[in-house]
């Protein structure tokens, strides 16, 4: 059965730069984003409306409360819109930045990752080793940061490098 799930811009970004943003309607029932979150996602891609063809997210918006506050301290403002949304709802959470991660971690929420939906999309025959591979490797290419060992991790993952 499908989940729901709540998620920060960045590897929105990344799947609808990379015309893979379908992905996330095929392993979710509904992806939950804040407003800021919308925000930040439209202009990083500076283009037509990504969510017209992607039925599965919704926009939210997030209740102002002392936590979130505190967050907007520490982090910009989509990601903390994200963590607040996340621990309102009791959700997990898609998050890639390091500093994001931490702090969603810390106050109880399960996180993942562009690297940890990809290898769920090849579990789930969403895509195969190969494209999961090549979108990694555009992600990275287009700034995408990733440890070296993390990189090696995932494509463990993928199924290269028994």
């Amino acid at each position: 059965m499908k989940k729901i799930i709540i998620s920060d811009t960045t590897t929105l970004i990344i799947l609808e730069k990379q015309q893979h943003l379908f992905i996330l309607c095929e392993l979710f029932k509904q992806v939950i984003i804040p407003i800021a979150v919308y925000e930040e996602l439209l202009a990083g891609l500076k283009n037509d409306n990504p969510l017209k063809k992607t039925e599965c997210i919704v926009v939210e918006t997030v209740v102002l409360s002392s936590r979130l506050n505190n967050l907007l301290t520490i982090l910009d403002k989509g990601e903390a819109e994200a963590i607040e949304l996340a621990v309102e709802k009791q959700l997990p959470l898609i998050i890639d930045e390091k500093k994001g991660r931490k702090v969603a971690q810390r106050l109880g929420l399960v996180v993942t990752g562009l690297a940890g939906l990809l290898i769920l999309a090849v579990e789930r025959n969403i895509l195969t080793s190969k494209q999961a591979k090549n979108l990694l490797d555009a992600a990275v290419q287009d700034g995408y940061r990733l440890s070296e060992k993390l990189y090696e991790q995932v494509i463990r993952g993928l199924g290269y490098l028994r």
